[in-house]
């Protein structure tokens, strides 16, 4: 019996301690699992742990023994350990080998993101790039563009905080654009030569009776033309002007001229004296083209410089004083009547001869100086509002842009119980811009310069006492169509039916 008792007891001895290493002997489960640990190295691991060993020794081979605690762990700084490097103390190739450790790089951080790397993050019209710092190669931290971006919110906050007469908005359109962008793609006037600017301004009887407001659009309704955008392509130049002879041509011929006419007939055309395209024009040699060359309208020559600011070659080949002339517009066998103007007159600068010429004929061209906080205009009556440096100085050749005035009215302020005087103008930035695609801008204070440079043209146009002739070409409005003939054969031909004379419009 007590040989059994015995046996029992040592076979139960023996399953405990065989048991013991399954149950928890930390030496032998750590040797089980050191191939399945990883200590990532960081700084709050960086030690010293093999050097704070007592023998200040590393150990050859394998030796489950050979370690040092680490946080709630155990790392190694046994050789075998260099085999995976996935137990390893983390000064251990730099205390067992005289190795340099890769430094330690954290990610860069942003809004409690942290980004690796060569990572780049745009923000609005700036890069920021997570680079390596040069300095201290154990950190990163971000490199970022520092542009002045063309919409600030912190100004469109300024602007709306202030009692400045007029609201700011974001565009879309201009998210991402830096304010060098912005002047060079959606602005494009060429101030004038001092030659220009000496051109004398046209004496005319100023009407007594003019209207506190007025609106071409009411006024002609039908006769003036939408807004257009010219995207990213600097054309304002060739945008209002077209478009200002489209209003006048309109007018002049009772609607029946309405078409739009061609900003990239110019833009790839009218290439000579000066002007740059995409890049900018000069207004005058603008006009010069009109009334030399001639102009298409949009559906013959269609606008396509704003998606790729390029102005692109001249599609467009005419003969001198033609009348027609094949159309780019991948139509076949079509053809564009050519229009021309005369040559430009210049309003003076006071606000009375402005609206006299708006009122009797129509539409006018302007010039201003374009600041910063313009772009984010959004309604009411415009007027720089200083609320960030100048950074379109006047005497900077850059940020000119040219509009259509096509009115004039009074604003009152019920806050501040003042009025304040405006025009009406038509922009080149699509009808999602300002008051759809127009704005106001201060009268009378020559804002901006806008009545610092104003002209307008006529169309060439014979008015009979029920046709229009344009050059060659006679239009009979209640036939609806166009004759050939020229224009003596015409002129003779009325002179004898009707015993009349045309007139010039």
């Amino acid at each position: 019996m007590e040989r059994v008792v015995s046996k029992f007891l040592l076979v139960c001895v023996t399953t405990i301690l065989v048991s013991i290493p399954a149950l928890g002997d930390e030496r032998v489960g750590l040797k089980l699992s050191r191939s399945k640990r990883f200590i990532e190295m960081d700084d709050d691991v960086r030690g010293p742990y093999c050097a704070t060993r007592r023998d200040g020794q590393c150990c050859p081979g394998r030796d489950d023994t050979c370690t040092v605690p680490i946080l709630d762990s155990t790392c190694y700084c046994d050789i075998f350990c260099n085999e995976t490097a996935s137990d390893c103390c983390p000064d251990f190739f730099s205390f067992c080998h005289g190795i340099k450790p890769e430094p330690i790089r954290r990610g860069c951080q942003r809004a409690g993101q942290e980004y690796p790397t060569n990572f780049v993050l745009t923000d609005n019209c700036n890069t920021c790039t997570c680079i390596v710092d040069p300095t201290f190669p154990d950190q990163q931290r971000w490199n970022c563009t520092k542009h002045v971006c063309l919409i600030q919110t912190k100004m469109i906050g300024q602007v709306n905080s202030h009692d400045s007469g007029w609201r700011a908005d974001n565009y879309s359109a201009f998210w991402g654009m830096t304010l060098d962008e912005g002047v060079r793609y959606r602005l494009g006037t060429i101030p004038p030569d001092m030659a220009v600017r000496k051109m004398k301004p046209v004496r005319v009887q100023i009407d007594p009776d003019l209207p506190d407001e007025f609106d071409s659009r009411e006024r002609w309704q039908g006769r003036i033309h939408p807004v257009r955008d010219q995207g990213n392509c600097g054309a304002s130049w060739a945008f209002s002007t077209v478009a200002t002879a489209a209003d006048r041509l309109s007018i002049e011929s009772d609607g029946i001229l309405h078409d739009e006419l061609s900003p990239q007939h110019l833009l790839s055309c009218n290439t000579a004296r000066g002007q740059l395209g995409c890049e900018g024009g000069y207004l005058d040699k603008a006009w010069w083209f009109l009334r030399k060359k001639g102009i298409v309208s949009d559906g013959c020559y269609p606008y396509v410089s704003g998606s790729d600011s390029e102005a692109g070659m001249c599609m467009l080949k005419t003969k001198k004083n033609a009348n027609t002339a094949p159309c780019p517009n991948g139509q076949a066998n079509s053809t564009g009547r050519i229009l021309y103007s005369t040559p430009p007159y210049r309003i003076s600068s006071d606000e009375k001869d402005i609206m006299n010429e708006i009122y009797k004929n129509g539409p006018v061209q302007a010039i201003m100086k374009v600041k910063e906080d313009f772009f984010i205009y959004k309604s009411g009556v415009y007027q720089y509002s200083n609320t960030v440096p100048d950074l379109l100085p006047d005497d900077d050749d850059r940020g000119y842009h040219s509009v259509r005035i096509i009115g004039w009215g009074v604003e009152t302020n019920n806050s501040s119980n003042t009025t304040t005087k405006y025009w009406i103008c038509a922009n080149s930035w699509g009808d999602n811009w300002g008051e759809n695609g127009y704005f106001k801008i201060a009268r009378g204070e020559n804002e901006c310069t806008v009545e610092d440079f104003v002209v307008a043209t006529h169309m060439q146009l014979l008015w009979y006492d029920d046709a229009i002739v344009i050059d060659d070409f006679l239009m009979a409005p209640q036939a609806g169509r166009w004759y050939g003939g020229s224009r003596s054969y015409i002129y003779n031909l009325y002179k004898k039916t009707l015993n009349k004379k045309p007139k010039r419009s």
